[in-house]
């Protein structure tokens, strides 16, 4: 992919103060759960929160691939980055590296990075797929965001 692409995709990103995704995770059953979450996208990676007791980190616990969607408005219309991953749970200085660098609303849910109902997870890429808005067709970014980050 050319640089061209993935600052493109940065720049959409940056648009968003606070990019909602759309997360998918599995549930006891197998089936599939989906549900908005505030995506946090920092220059190592992407990132998501939730409350230690909640369905989501349960899911993920248990599943610990999942998939999420964000939606790129553009001037054309709408496009989209879905990247499907592990989830690792982090801690420690990435922990509060991720919440500062992502300026993610923390204070809005929970006491602090150190509560101990705060999870973070990173989302280690295994495919991500990119459409520009206005388009049809996804270009396969898999390979750049693999190789680093998305910053």
């Amino acid at each position: 992919m050319s640089g061209h692409i993935l600052n493109e995709i940065k720049l959409l990103l940056a648009a968003q103060a606070q990019p909602t995704a759309f997360l998918a995770t599995q549930d006891e059953k197998g089936h599939p759960r989906v549900r908005p979450i505030t995506l946090m996208v920092t220059p190592q990676g992407f990132y998501v929160a939730t409350s230690r007791k909640s369905r989501k980190a349960a899911e993920i616990r248990r599943h610990k691939f999942v998939e999420w969607v964000t939606l790129l408005p553009g001037d054309k219309g709408t496009g989209y980055l879905r990247l499907a991953g592990e989830a690792q749970e982090i801690n420690g200085e990435e922990k509060l590296r991720t919440v500062e660098e992502s300026d993610y609303p923390i204070k809005l849910y929970w006491s602090g990075v150190n509560d101990p109902d705060f999870v973070v997870y990173r989302i280690l890429p295994q495919r991500v797929e990119y459409i520009r808005p206005g388009e049809n067709d996804f270009w396969d970014v898999t390979e750049t965001f693999q190789a680093g980050s998305p910053d």
